[in-house]
């Protein structure tokens, strides 16, 4: 992948943007009431303590001290951001700080290939908008800590950048890594099927090949890491067991009831109903068809995939990574009326932002 000139807007704006982010991030996190008074405690808490954890001392589970019949312990968590924090720490930083190096980083070069995505898809003016509604969007100050979503954003808007290439076999372990970074990592796979299907009469032998063996190593990279619980600690289906227990209830169901079921009986204000209403509301209001659609395939599977498994929570964060959404909001710039409503998109997500999502996180009660 070719990077962009270090003196061209596809270079310095993306770059500037995220040292605007970081910087506002940064001042933000260490004011006002707050569970941690140093940097890295705000960054790394609820699941980022785990993914430490990981990274650090590997897996491990145990009986709940509170009932035996539960399990405890990190094994909930998806390996592939634990490991490469830990090869980052092991060029001589502390572990906690090679966490947040990778998000930071992954943040920086995720904006980097998606404002070049987007321009060479639409144009530059589109690319910018598109970088500035998803800092702007509620939760984005998610992507600067102890979670993998910066990293699961830098594998997708490569696998898409090479897939516009049509650089059909370097997707391969992108999306394998993918797979094995978040749960909704598997979401990537629906676009390939896309691809396969629409376009199986106009694509050659070898990128078929290249699609189908990109769609398996999604399975097989998931088989590796149940696998390693398999070996570990005799139990090939200890994730599942993990995340179907009472205080996660991850279940397949059928995601408009679990959506309709959390905004008819969770109060309003709850982070999860508030965002929720957000994004169907920005969804509506924004929705373009000349977004391509590979990307609003992502998009919908990712928006869909936490209710999908049965519950609403931490809603608020596992979405941010849905760029396509951001895509479809910035190219209402070119939209006679609709454009105006992009400074009442601005406007509503830093308030959200501010007085919900930010504030909440900081006191430690928002997971």
């Amino acid at each position: 992948m070719r990077f962009v000139n270090l003196k061209s807007k596809g270079f310095c704006l993306p770059t500037t943007l995220f040292l605007v982010f970081v910087v506002v991030q940064v001042a933000l996190l260490q004011t006002g009431h707050r569970r941690s008074y140093t940097l890295s405690g705000n960054l790394i808490q609820w699941d980022a303590e785990h993914y430490l954890s990981i990274a650090r001392d590997g897996y491990e589970t145990f009986p709940c001290g509170f009932d035996p019949s539960y399990i405890c312990g990190n094994i909930g968590w998806f390996p592939f951001y634990p490991m490469v924090t830990r090869a980052v720490a092991s060029l001589g930083l502390d572990t906690r700080t090679a966490l947040i190096l990778v998000s930071w980083l992954s943040l920086w070069l995720a904006l980097l290939i998606l404002y070049r995505l987007v321009a060479n898809r639409f144009d530059s003016r589109v690319a910018l908008y598109s970088l500035v509604a998803m800092l702007l969007f509620p939760g984005s100050f998610y992507f600067l800590t102890g979670f993998p979503y910066s990293l699961y954003l830098l594998l997708t808007v490569s696998f898409f950048y090479l897939l516009e290439s049509n650089h059909l076999w370097g997707v391969i372990p992108l999306m394998a890594c993918l797979a094995v970074t978040y749960p909704s990592g598997i979401v990537i796979g629906l676009p390939i099927l896309f691809v396969l299907v629409s376009k199986w009469t106009k694509t050659d032998n070898r990128s078929r090949l290249a699609l189908t063996v990109g769609l398996a190593g999604i399975g097989l990279a998931l088989v590796a890491y149940f696998s390693y619980y398999w070996l570990e600690f005799g139990d090939f289906f200890l994730y599942m067991k993990f995340q179907a227990q009472s205080y996660y209830a991850h279940h397949v169901n059928f995601p408009l009831l679990v959506i309709a079921r959390t905004l008819s009986t969770l109060p309003l204000r709850q982070p999860e109903c508030i965002m929720l209403i957000f994004t169907i509301s920005v969804v509506i209001l924004f929705y373009r068809r000349r977004i391509p659609v590979s990307w609003q395939i992502f998009m919908f599977g990712v928006l869909l995939f936490t209710p999908t498994m049965g519950t609403t929570t931490c809603y608020y964060r596992h979405i941010v990574v849905a760029f396509p959404l951001f895509v479809m909001i910035a190219d209402n710039i070119n939209s006679r009326w609709r454009r105006y409503a992009l400074g009442v998109y601005a406007v509503v997500s830093i308030y959200l932002n501010l007085s919900i999502l930010l504030s909440d996180f900081k006191a430690g009660v928002l997971m």
